[in-house]
C-alpha cells in the first residue's frame, strides 16, 4: 500500500472540513449563501497553496480555522466595517421558511448581539461552528480553561438574557 501523497491527504481534510468552513462564514456573513461560499473557496485556495507549510504535528482543524478566521477580518476590513449579528436579523425572515424557528432565531441572535464580542465569538465557534474546547483553544491561543470558564459566563449571560 502506497503513501498518501499531499495532494491526496489535502483533498481528504477539504472534504472534511469544508462544510464546516462554509456554515462558519454563513453565520458571519449574515446567511449570505454567495459571499459564504466566496469566502470558504478562497480559505481553501489559500490553505492548498500553504500546505506544504503546514505543521503536521498540529490539527488540520485548528489551522484552517485560523485562516478562515483571518480571511473573515480581512473581509471585513475590505468592507470597511465590522461584523454585527444584528444584520443577520434582517435576512433571516427571506432565509428561514419556518416561522418558530426565525422567531427563535431572531430573538437568539438580538440577544447574542447584545453580549460582549468575546462571549459572542466563543458560542458561535463552541455551539454553531461544533468546535470543542481545546480546539477553540488553539484557534484563540488562549489556556483550555480559560476557554470552560468563557463559555460557561457566556451561556449564564445568554439564559438570563433570553428568560
Amino acid at each position: 500500500m502506497s503513501a498518501t501523497t499531499p495532494h491526496q491527504e489535502f483533498l481528504v481534510n477539504y472534504n472534511k472540513f469544508k462544510d464546516k468552513i462554509y456554515t462558519f462564514f454563513w453565520y458571519r456573513v449574515s446567511f449570505d449563501q454567495a459571499t459564504a461560499e466566496d469566502l470558504t473557496s478562497e480559505v481553501f485556495i489559500k490553505a492548498f497553496k500553504n500546505f506544504a507549510d503546514f505543521d503536521q504535528t498540529r490539527p488540520f482543524q485548528a489551522w484552517i480555522y485560523k485562516i478562515a478566521q483571518n480571511h473573515l477580518i480581512n473581509h471585513y476590513k475590505t468592507l470597511g466595517r465590522q461584523t454585527d449579528l444584528t444584520e443577520a436579523e434582517d435576512k433571516t425572515e427571506d432565509q428561514l421558511g419556518h416561522i418558530e424557528i426565525k422567531f427563535e432565531l431572531e430573538k437568539a441572535m438580538a440577544v447574542i448581539n447584545e453580549l460582549p464580542e468575546y462571549h459572542k465569538q466563543v458560542l458561535l465557534l463552541r455551539f454553531v461552528d461544533g468546535l470543542d474546547n481545546s480546539e477553540i483553544a488553539t484557534l484563540l491561543q488562549k489556556e483550555e480553561g480559560a476557554i470552560r470558564t468563557q463559555i460557561s459566563r457566556a451561556l449564564v449571560e445568554l439564559r438570563k438574557r433570553l428568560e
